[in-house]
């Protein structure tokens, strides 16, 4: 009589969380939502020390190129700008919202404040200063933004936490894009841009008419894939 034995595998194929033999992953949320608030967090801090910085460097080389007066009246021009095309694009964002997507109203909102920077270098400009003046106007923008990435990170660490579907939005979110570097990179392309801008307007102001159409044409193409 012949005896017909079956050997055991030596390793079990199966997930030892859900019993499943098909190769995937297990993502730990709460991990990734810990991480996530403490990346926006520390990113914010490094953004604020970043511009901090440059805003010292380059009002103390303003004043000293151009002179007290057109150095500080460049920073308080950039920063009243940065607010009132902030609180625009705010307001866009809410008209945006009562008609369409949350995506495409933060379009929207990207492309208003995209058109109205080159005005606001258009009027930093104006006061002179010339290469140094740009150079406070595009600090005083980083720092602005960086200040605003404070306050957010602070948002969305509250919003992570959250319970109910806002909440699970956002964690959603932070599972989604843990990865994803593209607002730090928007940050420094703004200021740089503004910064150039003003220098650029400084010596020909109708240039105004070009960067204007631009800027939104920029804007357009760095946030179609938010749209998608």
């Amino acid at each position: 009589m012949s005896m017909h034995t079956t050997e055991t595998p030596q390793h079990s194929t199966r997930c030892e969380h859900c019993d499943d033999s098909v190769p995937h992953e297990h993502l730990d949320v709460r991990a990734l939502v810990t991480r996530s608030a403490d990346r926006a967090r520390t990113r914010a801090l490094r953004m604020l020390a970043v511009a901090g910085g440059l805003a010292v460097v380059t009002a103390v080389v303003g004043v000293t190129i151009a002179g007290p007066g057109r150095a500080f009246g460049a920073l308080g021009v950039a920063v009243l700008g940065w607010l009132l095309v902030t609180a625009v694009a705010v307001a866009a964002v809410g008209v945006g919202r009562a008609r369409t997507s949350d995506a495409r109203a933060l379009v929207l909102a990207a492309l208003v404040s995209a058109g109205l920077a080159p005005l606001v270098a258009l009027a930093v400009a104006a006061l002179g200063g010339g290469w140094s003046g740009a150079l406070v106007a595009g600090s005083a923008w980083l720092l602005c933004g960086a200040v605003a990435d404070v306050v957010r990170s602070r948002t969305w660490r509250r919003l992570l936490l959250t319970p109910g579907e806002a909440g699970e939005h956002a964690r959603a979110r932070a599972v989604a894009e843990r990865d994803s570097s593209r607002d730090l990179t928007r940050w420094l392309a703004q200021g740089v841009l503004v910064g150039a801008s003003t220098w650029l307007l400084g010596v020909l102001p109708l240039a105004v008419v070009v960067l204007v159409p631009l800027a939104v044409a920029l804007a357009a193409v760095t946030a179609r894939p938010v749209a998608r």
